[in-house]
C-alpha cells in the first residue's frame, strides 16, 4: 500500500473548539427544550430547529454569530408573517371549490406569489444573504401545514429558531468568545 493511501485510510479530522462548541450547543439546546416541555408536555422530544440553528450559527467568530443570528431571526419572522396569512387564505379559497385541479392551482399560485413576496420583503429588510432561507421557510410552512395547526407550528418554528440562535450566541459569544485570527 502506498504511503499516501495509508495516510488517507487513517486520517482523523481535527476536533477543535468549533466542533466541541457545536456539540455543546446541541446539549444546551436539548436541555432548554426539556424545560419548555415541562410547561408544555405534548411537544416533541427533540427540538430539530434548535439543533440546526445552534450548529449553523456557531460561526467562525463571535461577531458573525451575532450578525448572522439577527438576520436569521428576522428572515424567519418575515417568512412566517407572510406565510401564516397566506396559509389561511389558501385554506379558505380551497374550501370554496370541490375541484381538485382548482385547489392545486390555488395552492401553487399562493406558493409562487408568496415565495416572490417573501424574497422581495427579505431583501428590502436587509436580509439579502438570507432571502433564500426566508423563501424556504415560507415554502415549508405552506406545503407542510396541517389544518388547524398552522399557527402552532409557526410559533414553535419561530421559538426554536430563536432558541437555537440564542444557544449559539450564549456559547460562541458569551461563554467561549472567539474574535478570529490575529493578523
Amino acid at each position: 500500500m502506498r504511503d499516501d493511501l495509508k495516510k488517507a485510510a487513517f486520517y482523523l479530522p481535527h476536533i477543535g473548539k468549533r466542533k466541541l462548541k457545536s456539540i455543546l450547543a446541541l446539549l444546551v439546546g436539548f436541555g432548554l427544550w426539556q424545560l419548555v416541555r415541562l410547561v408544555v408536555p405534548g411537544l416533541e422530544v427533540h427540538p430539530i430547529y434548535i439543533y440546526i440553528y445552534g450548529i449553523i450559527e456557531m460561526r467562525e467568530n463571535s461577531e458573525k454569530t451575532v450578525d448572522f443570528g439577527k438576520r436569521r431571526i428576522k428572515s424567519t419572522f418575515i417568512a412566517l408573517s407572510i406565510g401564516v396569512p397566506l396559509v389561511l387564505l389558501s385554506g379558505y379559497l380551497q374550501g370554496l371549490t370541490e375541484l381538485v385541479w382548482l385547489e392545486l392551482t390555488i395552492e401553487l399560485t399562493i406558493i409562487l406569489f408568496g415565495t416572490l413576496l417573501t424574497l422581495c420583503v427579505a431583501e428590502v429588510a436587509g436580509c439579502k444573504t438570507f432571502c433564500g432561507l426566508s423563501a424556504a421557510i415560507f415554502i415549508i410552512l405552506i406545503v407542510s401545514h396541517s389544518d388547524g395547526e398552522t399557527l402552532t407550528y409557526s410559533l414553535l418554528r419561530a421559538a426554536q429558531t430563536i432558541m437555537g440562535v440564542f444557544v449559539a450566541w450564549l456559547i460562541n459569544v458569551q461563554l467561549f468568545p472567539y474574535h478570529g485570527e490575529k493578523k
